[in-house]
């Protein structure tokens, strides 16, 4: 299984922005993209507000056409990059609180 971070750029007016933004955490989230991850210690963090990350057996092509699709149903033009996570590295993201 390869592990995927995609990053998204909403383009639009900025008081549309934080609609824009909780409508995508919703639909990537219904199609099991996550918006946090795991440290060693198993806490889960959040990752920045336009940032997802999925693991499955695709390529990065197949990952960013099904991205592009769910998010350009709502934005007309966005940003889209995807990449292969061989590791990960991070400070300051914050925990999410499971309890």
């Amino acid at each position: 299984m390869v592990n995927f971070n995609i990053s998204i750029e909403l383009r639009g007016l900025a008081e549309e922005a934080a609609e824009d933004y909780r409508r995508l955490r919703d639909r990537m989230g219904e199609a099991g993209f996550r918006h946090s991850i795991r440290d060693e210690a198993g806490a889960q963090l959040r990752l920045p507000r336009d940032e997802f990350t999925f693991a499955g057996y695709f390529s990065c092509e197949e990952v960013l056409d099904i991205v592009y699709k769910i998010v350009s149903e709502f934005i007309p033009a966005p940003g889209v990059m995807v990449t292969k996570s061989v590791g990960r590295a991070w400070r300051g993201l914050e925990k999410i609180d499971l309890s």
